[in-house]
């Protein structure tokens, strides 16, 4: 007697179940795409943006001795202003990135942020409290004072203050930050004339070697580049 093949039915369901798990996984690939580009955009980016424009406003000043272009540029003094604003938009979006963005658990990231920290935070016999000396606790409010929640397509957001609204808060005695540190870095640029008239000097190299390096290596893992030339350290061999 023949037997007659049965009907493989059980195929029918099984391809189905397996083309909804599929696509249930592409989906939720996809999204976890989205959300890490959206979270790039929000905090990665003007992460990037804030090192960049701190190690090559840094380096402007004591390499290149940018400081009597600055001068000629902003005849009122407030190129100090701009050039403390850029150094606490910096601080305010190490801190949010380290908190929210995709490298909060990231080792290469921290050691470089660490080092960055402490090359601020750090006094010694030859490196004395003073200009460009922010302690850990202070790194972090004179950040705060720059960033602001907005609300934006799929909830609060950060972003910073403009210049001029930072400008404003730090010549108004009742908005004033109370920091001595704040204080000391617009007198000592206020009074500098070249870069060797700088107090604290020593910081801003430490302090721009490491973004330099931390800058190159992200741009690395993300493709682009904020600088389409090679960055240059400042050296530590600079005149007193």
């Amino acid at each position: 007697m023949i037997r007659l093949p049965i009907p493989a039915t059980w195929l029918v369901p099984a391809a189905t179940a397996a083309w909804a798990a599929w696509t249930w996984a592409h989906a939720h690939s996809l999204q976890r795409e989205k959300e890490r580009a959206r979270i790039t955009a929000l905090y990665v980016y003007p992460f990037l943006s804030a090192y960049e424009d701190l190690q090559s406003r840094i380096y402007k000043i004591l390499e290149l001795d940018g400081l009597p272009g600055l001068g000629k540029r902003y005849p009122d003094g407030s190129h100090a202003e701009e050039t403390l604003y850029i150094l606490v938009r910096f601080f305010g979006w190490m801190v949010a990135v380290n908190r929210y963005g995709p490298y909060t658990q990231h080792a290469t990231v921290i050691r470089y942020s660490t080092a960055i920290r402490r090359a601020f935070a750090t006094s010694s016999r030859d490196n004395k409290v003073g200009p460009f000396n922010f302690f850990a606790a202070e790194q972090k409010a004179p950040g705060k004072m720059v960033m602001q929640n907005m609300d934006g397509e799929f909830g609060p957001e950060m972003d910073t203050i403009s210049y001029y609204e930072f400008r404003d808060c730090i010549r108004s005695p009742y908005r004033k930050p109370e920091s001595s540190a704040v204080e000391q870095i617009l007198e000592t640029l206020h009074k500098a004339k070249h870069a060797k008239d700088i107090v604290g000097k020593e910081r801003l190299i430490l302090a721009q070697n490491h973004p330099a390096d931390l800058l190159n290596y992200l741009e690395k893992k993300l493709g682009y580049s904020y600088f389409p030339a090679t960055r240059k350290k400042c050296g530590s061999s600079m005149e007193a």
